[in-house]
């Protein structure tokens, strides 16, 4: 079997599964990683099929040398456009949002990275001498590379859970509440309630349920002065129902699910972009089926924003994660010591252990 028709085997199996995971619940890391993984094999198959026929299709040329300069931007520009992104955007939360930690969550970010790739492996000339210090190195350089794909694939699963094209039929649109400004919305959760109104005057005979508590600083609770700036937008009060007891995402969805009169009602959560993705595996961990649509969020503030979200995830998901961490370690270190007594039997002693 050529090297071609294998790579072609891998890119239809990655596509099933990609498909699969679409269609059975796309509300999974899965479904990230396997469209990645679609895209990465399709893009070889491509290649062979360039280098193959090139010289017999002059077109297949010409494709191929625009897959070049695409592959040239994906690599060079990309990633230094992704590099300014992040600078610009460290500059302008600070800016806006005051000098706080959690608005350098981008900032810290990028320059962490920044050491991975470029000052990371120098590392590496230091330890090669040490079997110890090297086996370090590498464990940390895979754990590293771990959560950066986790990362990746968590970014084109979020990406993808906001895409809806052929949605059902919707019995209700949840609101999810954020902060208020005395007795008023503020501009991101009047952005959520505008993007809400949008979806439930697209299915009519819905409700919207606009959910949120009243904190400890707030005037009023949440629901109540969404409720009254949907009413100011034109929606019919009949059709608001209120959530007014909740104090995060968890018991937003839990609490609105409990006001739907049928168990089995279709509905959508309404939240920033960058926190779509997070509440609808909050629902998935609930045992509830929905979509998720995102609000417009102004830029400076959905990068740190959505850095913020996944850390929220890899929290919510700190079980698997620990699993998979500790089954990485402990492979690592039965290969260390495989090595180990290779050494030991082959060269009559261990160099792992002599440095």
């Amino acid at each position: 079997m050529s090297i071609e028709l294998g790579v072609f085997i891998i890119f239809i199996f990655w596509l099933f599964i990609f498909l699969f995971v679409l269609y059975k619940d796309r509300r999974n890391l899965f479904l990230g990683i396997s469209f990645l993984a679609t895209i990465l094999f399709l893009a070889l198959y491509l290649m062979f099929i360039v280098g193959k026929y090139s010289n017999d299709y002059p077109i297949v040329y010409y494709i191929g040398m625009i897959g070049l300069i695409g592959i040239w931007f994906i690599i060079v520009i990309l990633p230094l456009a992704i590099v300014l992104m992040f600078f610009y955007n460290s500059f302008m939360i600070v800016r806006r949002e005051g000098l706080r930690l959690r608005n350098l969550l981008s900032l810290g970010t990028i320059i962490l990275l920044i050491g991975y790739v470029v000052w990371w492996p120098s590392i590496g000339r230091y330890t090669y001498e040490s079997m110890i210090l090297n086996g370090i190195y590498i464990y940390v350089t895979l754990v590293v590379l771990y959560f950066i794909c986790i990362g990746v694939s968590y970014l084109a699963a979020s990406t993808l859970n906001i895409i809806n094209l052929l949605p059902r039929k919707l019995d209700y649109v949840v609101v999810l509440g954020a902060g208020l400004i005395g007795e008023r919305v503020t501009p991101l959760l009047a952005s959520r309630i505008r993007t809400g109104i949008k979806i439930y005057s697209k299915h009519p005979g819905s409700k919207l349920i606009m959910s949120g508590g009243q904190g400890a600083d707030e005037v009023v609770s949440e629901a109540f002065a969404m409720k009254s700036y949907a009413l100011e937008q034109g929606v019919s009060e009949k059709d608001i129902i209120m959530e007014d007891k909740s104090t995060n995402t968890e018991e937003n969805i839990k609490f609105s699910k409990r006001l739907m009169k049928d168990a089995n009602s279709r509905f959508a959560l309404v939240t920033n972009y960058y926190h779509v993705y997070r509440a609808l595996v909050l629902a998935k961990t609930l045992g509830f089926r929905c979509i998720g649509y995102g609000a417009p969020t102004k830029f400076y503030f959905t990068l740190n924003a959505f850095i913020r979200e996944f850390i929220g995830y890899l929290y919510l998901k700190r079980k698997v994660h620990s699993v998979v961490i500790v089954s990485l370690t402990i492979l690592f270190i039965l290969a260390a010591v495989a090595v180990e007594i290779y050494y030991r039997i082959n060269f009559g002693g261990g160099p792992a252990l002599k440095n």
